[in-house]
């Protein structure tokens, strides 16, 4: 029996709080994403040091769901959100008046930690408060509100940023939204108690941690000798080997926190690699766009922000049409084709250039969100129910920490790519001009735009060259996830559709906020 039936509560009312308290977790991830200019003129922070405040958040993120769920079994799953929303509220707030480049860092960490408790343990909610038959629907919501956050915070960023607040002013939206999400927990969510018992694991979050940090470090610092110098490989050699010790100590643990079993079943590995790389592309792809718009193109914040409401649009529409076409055809066919929609946009923003017509971008990057909802509703749904029941807590675990990596490495990967081949073609053009000329411009495209005639006058092929490849790259990346769903057929479970009802309504359900 679902709680809502057993204690009569309001379903409706405990999914707008759930949905509000995920959609300030992703706001918080992209809302910074117009304020990296401001970042770099009031804080000192250079292109490393922006792609560490940003991923500061998501690295903790991705390393705390692992035991995220445990603690919702042990403690509760209304109290760990009434936790997190407040710890979230709590440091974002503080961030947000912060004058130091590594306390920022810091404490978008502690953000990360306090989003940890909160994405996966909504999702845990809602398999609890909706009955089977209602479940698939507001899981449809809840992604669909995730993304539409995701896509939301360079408008409202960009309006605080325009209307001359100071750069944190973001960040206070974000706290006080955090708030509000807290207030929402307490009025409407059910207590679902905890069991008491069970084993919250140190181990397991040291070494993601160390492993993922390992990671990106590496592929953020390759701008500054490339994939040769040994501060690039090094570090990136090390976190896949820590990784991978993981992985192995977790095969033999009686309880895996990491459940590499869980691959076995084909619609569950479709549907993981899918919205993984789609979320690499995404976050890669908003944190680069920012520059084109922002830097090269001049734009205001608040113009920037508008400029990428059809990223909203696109999310808003491409959430509703998810869930027919889904109906009609299959959720593994129906990714197949957002990845499509996806690699089309991705291809067709190698058009972009310095003087070509907005109506361009836009068109673009809608047809970049409809594809991205194509894949994320129907993906998180297949996930979660082509899985057995009893195994449902680790398959949520895999399936969010793998996300928030793939968000933390499309920011580091396709950042790190874009500048180091903007660096790598500057030298080349400015091979003839003094030295610090030359360095100041390949340091910073925003140096470059406002320095002497020639670092200007190549600064703009040398940044749209980056930004092309960059776009084929990503492109490759999501035809590989395109063919792995076309070509990796599914277990044959009726999880496949969206509408089909799940066996998970005991407690067992409870452990997919892992």
């Amino acid at each position: 029996m679902t709680v809502a039936r057993s204690v009569g509560i309001r379903p409706g009312r405990a999914l707008f709080a759930l949905t509000l308290a995920v959609s300030v977790v992703l706001l918080g991830s992209t809302i910074l994403n117009v304020a990296l200019p401001e970042l770099r003129e009031n804080l000192g922070a250079g292109d490393v040091a922006q792609q560490w405040i940003l991923n500061g958040y998501t690295l903790t993120f991705a390393g705390f769901l692992l035991v995220a769920g445990g603690a919702g079994d042990r403690w509760g799953l209304r109290r760990l959100l009434l936790w997190g929303t407040a710890a979230f509220a709590i440091a974002t707030a503080i961030c947000g008046v912060l004058e130091s480049v590594a306390w920022v860092i810091a404490l978008r960490a502690v953000m990360g930690v306090a989003a940890a408790a909160i994405m996966p343990t909504s999702l845990a909610v809602i398999l609890r408060v909706f009955p089977a038959e209602n479940r698939a629907r507001a899981i449809a919501i809840w992604a669909a509100a995730s993304g539409l956050s995701i896509s939301l915070g360079p408008l409202l960023g960009g309006a605080l940023l325009s209307a001359g607040l100071w750069w944190g002013s973001v960040l206070e939206l974000v706290a006080v939204l955090g708030l509000l999400a807290f207030l929402s927990v307490v009025a409407w969510i059910p207590d679902i108690a905890g069991s008491g018992v069970g084993e919250l694991r140190v181990l397991p979050v040291a070494g993601s941690l160390s492993g993922i940090s390992l990671l990106v470090y590496g592929v953020v610092h390759i701008d500054e000798g490339g994939w040769g110098s040994t501060g690039t490989w090094l570090p990136v050699l090390a976190g896949i080997l820590v990784l991978s010790g993981l992985v192995l100590l977790e095969i033999r643990h009686r309880e895996p926190l990491v459940d590499v079993a869980l691959f076995r079943h084909r619609s569950f590995t479709v549907a993981l690699t899918a919205l993984t790389l789609a979320s690499f592309v995404m976050f890669g792809y908003m944190y680069v766009v920012t520059f084109y718009l922002q830097v090269e193109r001049g734009y205001s914040p608040l113009r920037t922000g508008f400029l990428l409401i059809p990223l909203s649009a696109g999310l808003a529409l491409g959430a509703p049409l998810s869930r027919r076409v889904t109906r009609r055809i299959g959720a593994q066919p129906t990714m197949t084709v957002g990845l499509g929609l996806i690699t089309s946009a991705l291809v067709g923003a190698v058009g972009l250039g310095a003087h070509t017509v907005v109506t361009w971008f836009m068109l673009d990057a809608f047809v970049l969100a409809v594809g991205f909802a194509l894949v994320l509703s129907p993906g998180i749904t297949l996930a979660s129910s082509s899985v057995p029941a009893e195994r449902s807590g680790a398959g949520s675990a895999l399936l969010n920490t793998l996300r928030q990596l793939g968000s933390a490495l499309g920011v580091a990967v396709l950042g790190s790519i874009l500048w180091s081949h903007y660096a790598d073609t500057m030298n080349q053009r400015l091979k003839t001009a003094p030295a610090h000329v030359r360095e100041a411009a390949a340091d910073s495209l925003a140096s470059a735009l406002a320095g002497s005639p020639a670092a200007a006058r190549a600064a703009t092929p040398s940044f749209l060259g980056a930004l092309h490849a960059v776009s084929l790259i990503a492109a490759g990346v999501t035809t590989i996830a395109l063919m792995v769903t076309m070509l990796v057929g599914g277990d044959g479970r009726r999880g496949d559709r969206p509408d089909a009802k799940t066996t998970a309504q005991d407690s067992e359900s409870v452990r997919a906020g892992r």
